[in-house]
């Protein structure tokens, strides 16, 4: 067996993949949190101002006031429907997997710092699997994300601005 292939090399090589899905899994949940909070305030906001002009509009009679006061009552139902299905839900959800994530990859940064040559081996393979599992069912429970968050997150880790 050669050096590389260690039992102690090959938990370290497992705890270090574990360690770097859960970064960029996380980084891209934070770049999924922040892009549906963005929308969400979005979809409530800008449908509120609409309703707001054409209220204002409709009530100094500017223009057609029936055209002002169906685009109100339009613009208010979109607001309203916004934030009654719950857009910063989908931001918390998203929020709370990078949580996890994170907390999984501090889990492992610590086990890899800590670990060496002279570790006992059974102990660390039995924390790695316990690890492998939490990362596992983080992923079971998880709300999915859009493939284009994870590819933002890993330009953003590979050029040094996240993790």
């Amino acid at each position: 067996m050669s050096t590389s292939e260690t039992p102690f090399r090959r938990i370290k090589s497992e705890l270090e993949r574990i360690r770097g899905n859960c970064l960029y899994t996380a980084q891209g949940y934070f770049e999924a949190a922040k892009s549906a909070e963005k929308w969400g305030r979005l979809m409530v906001f800008i449908p509120a101002c609409a309703t707001a002009i054409c209220g204002f509009l409709v009530a100094v009679k500017v223009g057609p006031q029936v055209l002002f006061s169906g685009l109100g009552a339009a613009a208010g139902a979109v607001a309203a429907t916004a934030a009654f299905l719950g857009s910063p839900k989908a931001a918390a959800d998203h929020l709370a997997s990078a949580r996890a994530y994170t907390a999984l990859k501090h889990r492992a940064d610590t086990e890899i710092s800590l670990m060496t040559e002279a570790s006992d081996l059974a102990l660390l393979e039995a924390r790695t699997r316990e690890l492998s599992a939490d990362y596992i069912r983080t992923t079971a429970t998880d709300t999915p994300m859009a493939n284009k968050f994870y590819e933002k997150a890993r330009r953003r880790i590979q050029q040094g601005s996240a993790g």
